[in-house]
């Protein structure tokens, strides 16, 4: 089951999507607590509002109650004792609004309805005759009650304005921790998809890059959205066909130069009995032209021979015999089937060779170490040296050639390692540039590295290979 989107599109929306959904959820998050502190504030204003207007009301019309209830006991008129059933209503209507607070506790509000209780009674029983000097005696009980009344609601409401202001720290708190972790959440959202679309392009990236070098050996096969695992199947088919191509080309060389090697034999043959006077006496002028023919009879069958080694040094890969070698015993021998040539031209050999075990190909091995020395050879001028190292750690083994001929200069250093090509300096020396490449073409095949390294004096060359084989992977069946 594919866990990836149909298409990059929609993985880059995916990951817009979760960029932004903690940023959402934070920004909801801070609508409703600030609708509800909104709220909290506005009930708190209200209350604070209420209950500062109802307190001067309640003061007021106790204390108008009180002088209407004196001056009908003084003048016995019946207008002031309307005056104080007036006044007496809008006072019992601003008691019961003040209960009616929602701050107040059940005891206040149990309070408020007792000093209307007994005004209630003490009233009543004027109405009914009795003596009027107990509603005023009442009615200064309910004042003093009212002032604490009054206090206490005043506490609760300043109680609850310090909650609102609690509250609001307390939110200002949790929006900032909510707006960091929503902005962590969203970072870490941002660079998971980023990882991920950089690993599916690199991928990609290291597939066309196997095919541009020619790595043709390992499948293609690209994991991800619809469209990157449909491009990965025509890399597949592109691969393939570069390396049925390949194979084709690799043919035709094997059958050009088989088919070249007959007439090229009886060429060289016959240079060589017309050099030798078999046919008769030749004058100078005919022996320079066999001369001739015998160099480039020569050089054209170096030339095959080459291309041939570099063609199967294309397929070593395959075809590698691993076995477990002594690295640093395989150099010597070389070396010492060099001496006898170095000494021509009084080239000494300077070794220092560290005890090395790797598991490789017996034959490229020995490919590899005799073209960098025949190499180093062709080009150090007489009475030099050829300084050779090797040294390894706990994966791989590190092999130097340096001569101290002309060097490499830099302009042709990009393409020293490519087939047939002689740098400026080897006009002079005969070859043709076919060993670095073969020498290069084995190195990958053991999945090493062969590098030109910077050199002030003479050219320097540098083996990587692995202490242990690196198999390819298995192609599947085309």
């Amino acid at each position: 089951m594919n866990r990836y989107p149909r298409t990059f599109l929609q993985l880059i929306t995916f990951g817009h999507v979760l960029f932004g959904l903690p940023l959402l959820i934070a920004a909801a998050y801070v609508f409703i607590k600030l609708d509800t502190l909104n709220e909290h504030y506005q009930r708190a204003i209200e209350h604070a509002s209420s209950s500062s207007s109802l307190r001067g009301e309640l003061s007021e019309d106790l204390l108008h109650m009180e002088r209407s209830l004196r001056r009908h006991m003084v003048l016995k008129d019946a207008d002031s004792l309307s005056d104080y059933a007036r006044v007496r209503a809008d006072w019992r209507s601003n008691i019961e609004a003040l209960a009616r607070l929602t701050p107040l506790t059940a005891e206040m509000v149990n309070e408020l309805t007792e000093q209307l209780d007994l005004e209630q009674k003490a009233y009543l029983a004027v109405r009914e005759g009795g003596r009027i000097e107990a509603l005023d005696t009442v009615l200064a009980d309910i004042r003093q009650r009212s002032q604490k009344s009054l206090r206490d609601a005043q506490g609760v409401i300043d109680r609850e304005q310090r909650q609102f202001l609690d509250e609001s720290n307390t939110l200002r708190t949790h929006l900032l921790l909510s707006a960091g972790l929503a902005a962590l959440f969203a970072i870490c959202c941002l660079w998971a998809i980023r990882s991920l679309l950089a690993r599916l392009i690199s991928r990609f990236e290291k597939a066309l890059i196997r095919l541009g070098k020619g790595e043709l050996q390992t499948a293609i096969e690209l994991d991800g959205p619809g469209d990157l695992r449909w491009l990965g199947r025509w890399l597949e088919w592109l691969r393939k066909r570069l390396l049925s191509l390949e194979e084709a080309r690799a043919q035709v060389l094997r059958h050009v130069s088989h088919e070249l090697k007959t007439p090229l034999a009886a060429m060289h043959e016959g240079a060589s009995l017309l050099s030798e006077e078999v046919p008769g006496p030749l004058s100078a002028e005919q022996r320079r032209i066999v001369g001739i023919l015998q160099g480039n009879s020569r050089r054209l069958q170096d030339l095959i021979d080459g291309l041939l080694r570099l063609q199967q040094a294309g397929h070593a890969a395959e075809r590698i015999a691993h076995e477990t070698i002594r690295f640093d015993q395989l150099i010597a021998q070389v070396v010492e089937t060099m001496h006898l040539i170095a000494a021509e031209r009084n080239i000494r050999f300077d070794c220092e060779l560290a005890d090395t075990t790797i598991v490789a190909g017996r034959e490229p091995l020995l490919t590899i170490v005799h073209n960098l020395l025949a190499n180093a050879l062709k080009f150090s001028p007489p009475d030099s040296r050829v300084k050779i190292s090797l040294n390894h750690d706990n994966t791989r083994a590190i092999l130097d050639v340096e001569d101290q001929g002309p060097g490499v200069a830099r302009d042709d250093a990009a393409r020293i390692f490519e087939p047939f090509f002689r740098s400026s300096a080897a006009r002079h020396v005969a070859g043709v540039g076919l060993g670095l490449a073969i020498a290069r073409e084995f190195v990958l095949a053991h999945r090493g590295e062969l590098k030109l390294m910077t050199s002030t004096a003479g050219a320097h060359f540098r083996v990587i290979l692995p202490l242990k084989a690196t198999y390819l992977r298995q192609l599947p069946n085309e």
